[in-house]
């Protein structure tokens, strides 16, 4: 769920600077007098998204905070900078791009700086709760996203490209990069999965 909402927050940003860019160079007027009315919505509907997104991966990095797990690297976590920088530049681009020239739209600027905000705290103050853990029920990986791998739904494993893929019986994949460990952590990691998926008939490809 925090993928969707990243991508749908991501989404909603895109069309909404690429209407206003349309508006102001083509002076498109059809809309024009509800632009600000459009905008206030737009805003609203980020700052909701962004609250369900605080929830779905503050929450899980807390819940798992002093469980027993493999530690990601500086390596992962520069990895989940990375990510999150991009899409800091490209919110602030628009942050600016509004500003120089729209006298409206100051609640969607300010939606874009809560996400760009949320994102560096949420970096910064929980990076030594970015853990990948292990159990009888799941696989639960706490980074820049969650991602949750439940066994009984697992199928077929598959370790490539320094990744571990599962794929699940709805044929999904998920994937699990082995980069974001320590080279210790690595084979423990790998030896566990191996355990649990003969004991859940789960096919392991190496």
């Amino acid at each position: 769920m925090v993928t969707l909402y990243s991508r749908l927050a991501l989404a909603i940003s895109i069309l909404t600077s690429l209407m206003c860019f349309l508006i102001f160079n083509f002076n498109i007027s059809l809309f024009d007098f509800k632009i600000a009315y459009y905008l206030d919505l737009i805003s609203f509907s980020l700052l909701a998204i962004l609250f369900l997104r605080i929830i779905s991966r503050w929450i899980p990095v807390f819940k798992l905070w002093k469980l027993n797990g493999f530690s990601i690297t500086k390596l992962g976590w520069k990895k989940s900078f990375t990510y999150e920088a991009v899409l800091w530049v490209f919110k602030f681009t628009i942050v600016v791009f509004m500003s120089l020239y729209f006298e409206i739209g100051k609640l969607f600027c300010f939606a874009l700086v809560c996400y760009i905000i949320e994102s560096f705290l949420y970096l910064f103050l929980l990076r030594k709760g970015f853990k990948l853990c292990i159990s009888d029920q799941a696989i639960t990986l706490t980074n820049h996203s969650l991602l949750v791998i439940n066994w009984d739904r697992v199928d077929s494993i598959t370790k490539r490209h320094n990744t571990l893929q599962f794929k699940l019986k709805n044929k999904a994949v998920k994937i699990v990069d082995l980069e974001l460990l320590n080279e210790l952590d690595k084979t423990t990691f790998e030896q566990k999965v191996k355990e649990i998926a003969y004991n859940n008939n789960a096919y392991f490809s190496s």
